[in-house]
């Protein structure tokens, strides 16, 4: 079952990158979009590398190993997007945005919260290190991806547009979560397919949503 969900998410992300290229690389769309876009084309090959592992030894590697990097590039594209693209944009760091800054420490609360119940089951050692770097970068993306949701608008209302995206990137970060404790720790098999099978409706999903929100900025 482990294999068919890891290449159904490998397939799902593969279809999300290649949408991507075709809708905002051909159409030369904001850089914004186009680092979504990478982030999932690094998840894709970080979900290729399990794959292979699961099929070629059967088994993914329980410490570190390169496909951990692809989960944790990918969201590092999400956070750079919002951070570096669209943060400066809606909130001018003055006192009138500081409880929008508060609610989103929520985020990375419950991220770091998920991520003590991962310990709890792991070993440490390399891939719990691992795993804590993915975990802070997990949680610095799911911090602007609530802010962006929950902080007021600006002109042209290009936050509105874009929640929808940033709805999805926040379940996708606590589906990542998710997957991590379910992996390391005896839990029903179910758990871990339902957990799988969001994130392949995710994959297919992400780029259709954000590329219907970014298309508002210039309707």
């Amino acid at each position: 079952m482990l294999k068919i969900l890891s290449l159904a998410m490998t397939l799902c992300a593969l279809f999300g990158f290649n949408y991507g290229l075709v809708r905002f690389f051909r159409e030369r769309k904001a850089l914004y979009t186009r680092m979504i876009i990478f982030g999932i084309g690094s998840a894709m090959l970080g979900r290729l590398f399990e794959t292979l592992s699961l099929f070629a030894f059967g088994e993914i590697p329980s410490g570190f190993h390169i496909g951990m990097l692809g989960i944790i590039s990918s969201f590092l594209f999400f956070f750079t997007a919002n951070y570096g693209q669209m943060d400066s944009l809606v909130d001018d760091k003055s006192a009138k945005f500081r409880k929008y800054r508060l609610i989103a420490i929520l985020a990375p609360v419950v991220i770091v919260v998920l991520f003590i119940i991962y310990l709890r089951s792991a070993e440490f050692g390399p891939g719990a290190v691992a795993r804590g770097v993915e975990t802070l970068v997990i949680a610095l993306a799911a911090y602007f991806h609530l802010k962006h949701l929950v902080i007021e608008d600006v002109d042209y209302g290009i936050i509105r547009s874009i929640r929808g995206y940033n709805l999805l990137a926040l379940v996708y970060a606590l589906l990542c979560m998710a997957e991590m404790i379910l992996r390391a720790a005896p839990y029903p098999e179910i758990l871990l397919v339902i957990v799988d099978v969001l994130i392949c409706i995710i994959y297919l999903i992400f780029v259709p949503v954000l590329e219907k929100g970014v298309n508002k900025w210039t309707t």
